[in-house]
């Protein structure tokens, strides 16, 4: 795993479309991974990167269980702030401790601010199209260097 040494990379990352991260709590001992990304577009099967919305599961336990993926809330591209589905909202359901960590992490990012006490990791594959880094520059920024060309 690589962890990011600057808010803008890690910001970056978490935007790309398709993105594993692994938020982790030194303080506490805690970590929280999650998959970041935007919906799917059946009609080109591939991720929908024109989309506005990204969609936030915590991934737990074994990925052969059905619960291995929990939904934890979405975000659009603008704001950038974490909400909970509507159902979840007018149930009153708390949100998750992975839904508050991401959303304080997501704060501190777009105020270009890296957390101080959290090491946010990314799994070695692009966010944006899931393929294996290799080269260290891209592995720095979680992109590769093909996507990279499609972030201003």
């Amino acid at each position: 795993m690589t962890t990011f040494s600057s808010a803008a990379d890690a910001l970056r990352f978490l935007t790309g479309s398709n993105a594993t991260v692994t938020l982790d709590f030194e303080a506490t001992g805690r970590h929280f991974t999650l998959k970041i990304a935007k919906p799917w577009n059946r009609d080109d099967n591939c991720r929908d990167h024109d989309a506005k919305i990204f969609f936030v599961n915590e991934l737990t336990g074994d990925p052969n269980d059905d619960d291995f993926r929990n939904f934890v809330g979405f975000f659009f591209a603008d704001t950038k702030k974490l909400m909970q589905s509507k159902k979840a909202r007018a149930a009153g359901t708390p949100p998750c401790d992975a839904f508050k960590a991401l959303a304080w992490v997501m704060r501190q990012l777009s105020a270009d601010v890296l957390p101080e006490g959290v090491a946010i990791h990314h799994s070695d594959h692009c966010c944006r199209c899931g393929r294996t880094i290799t080269h260290p520059d891209s592995l720095a920024r979680g992109i590769g260097p093909e996507c990279i060309k499609h972030f201003s």
